[in-house]
């Protein structure tokens, strides 16, 4: 029969195994999609930022139950994109301290943190600054360029 220190340590590491892989996995993408290849092809096709691309994302882990065709794939729309960027209040709190001068993007003085991911960032194309359309002259000078 085991000491209860060893017991004890056993059962120390176990835990601590189990919360330090809980820790590095929030915030990590989904796992990967054996359904689509990324080929040099679709690649150049569907080109995908920078930050994602460093991911490893594959197609299906965004355009989840869609198929393997990326010809098919639907907008994921907000649902898709808070699935890893958790909650449209998460991300105007990330820049709360732009409230005061009310340049948070992500929490507009005129919509609030409402707004649609995709009326500023898009996936397949270059992003749009929605705040531009009519700001302009200066936005620019405290905006950097939308990922």
């Amino acid at each position: 029969m085991r000491s209860k220190k060893t017991l004890f340590t056993v059962g120390f590491f176990v835990i601590l195994s189990a919360v330090s892989f809980l820790i590095a996995s929030e915030g990590s993408p989904p796992p990967a999609s054996p359904h689509v290849a990324m080929t040099p092809e679709l690649k150049e096709k569907y080109p995908i930022k920078a930050h994602h691309a460093k991911l490893s994302l594959r197609c299906t882990d965004c355009h989840e139950k869609q198929g393997d065709n990326p010809e098919d794939f639907k907008a994921i729309g907000d649902e898709g994109c808070l699935s890893c960027h958790k909650t449209k209040q998460y991300l105007a709190d990330r820049l709360k301290f732009m409230d005061a001068l009310h340049v948070n993007p992500h929490n507009s003085i005129h919509d609030g943190p409402k707004l649609y991911c995709d009326e500023c960032h898009n996936e397949h194309k270059p992003s749009d600054n929605m705040c531009l359309s009519c700001h302009s002259n200066d936005v620019k000078i405290w905006m950097r360029k939308t990922p």
